[in-house]
């Protein structure tokens, strides 16, 4: 109320008085007031008292600093007193103050010209480059970004906030040599910065000074307890290290802190999927993507267990939701591979490894994903040149070694053989040893040479493999029916395969359901994949009591298989799972990218 007071005392009626009164007691009630100190410089100005007005006019910006009215009566009233130079230092901060509420809002080009107006009126004003650098980085402009900050460092080597700055731009440029750098300057000015420490340990983590960057990390906790980024940030670290239980306390801390930390979330949901805990991993990805919709990797690392679990469509719809927000995203472009593999999209799949390498050249994985889809197909050279290229890249990489061995004894390339062979079974019993699933399939392990006990173990832990995504299904043991009256006293048995067509599968059975006795058997065949038209399938479905194509449905997602084996009301004793030893070369599916999201500090 005293403001409008003022304002209309002053402002309408040039009641220089009574305005002085107002501002006068407006300052009694609120010594805090900046406008009131600025509205009383106004009156001393009206009156000619330049010096009272331009004392008044620095005690409001002391006051309140990004007080633009303030700079420009300030620069008004310095220009009156022939102070020039004085004017434009008020005139420069008007400006760039400006600048900061037009960048606060949103508007970076306007906010833009303001800074290089007030930097081509005073080149030295550190603060309006620092500034100016920040609109940069906000347009993704990285390179001038960093010029501008290394301006204002220069123009102001005791610069805080251009030294924060310029380090958090070139950590985003992966120019972590000169980050360090940044960010130990800020430390010597301030050293007790928490915030400062936790973006140091980032760069640390990025370097691989896992050590370094959990002291550095445990530093900027110290020195404010209540950080979930930090805990957060430690708990990746401990994880790469192997403390995972230790990394588990720290998400749950972070979290504790901050129950809607999406970062943390995400990443707790990693570890207890690592833990086979399924189902709590799926329910933190989702309340990741509840806080924060618009989290590309939680999108990606939940599709993954989606596709682990057979859901495929509602895998495929998570991953492309990553890449919509984030098109770059190579690794949901390789996991997408992997499922629409699984769907027998080859050629969709071969579209998103593609894909996924023209955005990350050196992405071995989604090289070793190419090279299969180029196996599967018989392309064994072009299979042959991608895992070459991923060993390339990740020359410990299991997977990529163990395929190519196989592939060059498909084209019979046998150099270097023995030492090659020496180098698997060290691998095999390496990931036996370590309780990880092998990269030899069962199938492939005997033309290996293996030990019987490696390939029993081998088996085994494929096996498991399966059961592990069979009980994902949550489904009750089967019952088998034991009364024989629903059949005519005939035992029903079933073949499963996706081989029913040319195929060895089918050389060597396409024979066998024909030769049940009809009189005690009843032969059901069920197909998951499409007919191809040729002599061995045809002679199955005559010789089959029954014949039912399932492929059109497992595409589908089998939402409809159960409705579907309920309506045929078939009491099928025995159901034989037909498997190929030629039907795959990989001990995987593909290479998943779990990813773990680190917290921007900043």
């Amino acid at each position: 109320v005293l403001g409008l007071l003022i304002n209309c005392h002053f402002g309408l009626f040039r009641h220089l008085k009574i305005s002085a009164h107002f501002s006068t007691l407006a300052i009694k009630q609120n010594p805090l007031l900046a406008e009131a100190y600025s509205n009383l410089g106004n009156v001393y100005k009206e009156r000619g008292q330049l010096q009272e007005a331009i004392e008044h006019y620095r005690h409001a910006l002391r006051l309140k600093p990004d007080f633009i009215d303030g700079y420009i009566n300030l620069a008004a009233a310095l220009v009156a007193a022939g102070d020039m130079e004085g004017a434009v230092q008020a005139y420069v901060s008007a400006l760039h103050d400006l600048g900061n509420l037009l960048k606060a809002l949103g508007r970076l080009e306007e906010a833009k010209a303001c800074y290089l107006k007030a930097i081509e009126t005073q080149p030295n004003f550190a603060v309006a480059w620092s500034n100016l650098g920040c609109v940069f980085n906000a347009q993704g402009e990285i390179w001038l970004a960093i010029h501008h900050f290394e301006k204002a460092v220069t123009l102001d080597p005791n610069f805080l906030d251009a030294y924060i700055n310029l380090g958090n731009v070139l950590k985003e440029a992966r120019i972590f040599d000169r980050a360090v750098a940044a960010y130990l300057r800020a430390l010597s000015l301030s050293p007790n910065h928490a915030v400062v420490h936790g973006n140091l340990a980032c760069v640390y983590y990025e370097q691989g000074l896992i050590d370094l960057a959990i002291d550095t990390y445990r530093r900027a906790i110290e020195l404010q307890p209540h950080f979930p980024d930090a805990y957060c940030n430690l708990a990746n670290a401990l994880k790469e290290k192997g403390s995972v239980a230790e990394a588990e306390d720290c998400y749950n801390t972070a979290l504790r802190l901050c129950p809607t930390h999406a970062d943390s979330l995400n990443n707790l949901a990693n570890i207890k999927r690592e833990q086979g805990n399924i189902e709590e991993a799926v329910r933190l990805y989702r309340k990741a993507l509840e806080v924060f919709p618009e989290f590309a990797a939680a999108h990606s690392n939940l599709a993954s267990v989606l596709q682990q679990q057979g859901k495929l469509q509602e895998a495929l719809m998570h991953y492309k939701e990553a890449i919509r927000i984030s098109p770059t995203f190579a690794d949901a472009y390789s996991n997408m591979g992997n499922t629409l593999k699984e769907m027998q999209d080859v050629q969709g799949a071969l579209q998103c490894y593609t894909r996924a390498i023209q955005i990350n050249p050196a992405f071995a994985d989604a090289h070793s994903n190419l090279a299969s889809i180029h196996k599967d197909s018989g392309n064994i050279p072009e299979a042959i040149a991608s895992y070459r290229t991923a060993l390339k890249l990740k020359p410990d990489f299991p997977d990529a070694y163990c395929n190519l061995a196989h592939c060059l004894q498909i084209v019979c390339d046998w150099t270097d053989y023995d030492e090659r062979m020496k180098k698997l079974v060290s691998i095999v019993a390496d990931q036996l040893e370590k309780n990880r699933l092998p990269s030899v399939h069962p199938h492939h392990s005997m033309l290996y040479p293996l030990s019987h006990g490696f390939r029993k173990a081998i088996a085994e832990r494929h096996g498991n493999l399966c059961l592990d995504k069979i009980n994902v299904l949550h489904k009750p043991p089967y019952e088998h029916p034991k009364d024989l009256k629903l059949s005519d006293g005939r035992l029903r048995v079933g073949y499963v395969s996706s081989d029913f067509g040319n195929h060895p599968t089918s050389h060597l059975m396409q024979s066998i359901p024909g030769m049940h006795n009809p009189d005690k058997f009843e032969v059901f065949c069920y197909a998951l994949s499409p007919d191809d038209g040729t002599n061995f399938r045809v002679k199955v479905m005559a010789e089959a009591n029954h014949f039912i194509d399932l492929s059109q449905t497992l595409q589908n997602g089998l939402h409809n298989l159960s409705e579907f084996n309920c309506n045929l009301d078939y009491s099928i004793v025995y159901i034989y799972h037909i498997f190929s030893i030629h039907s795959s070369l990989d001990g995987h599916l593909g290479y998943f990218h779990v990813l773990t999201s680190n917290s921007h500090i900043h």
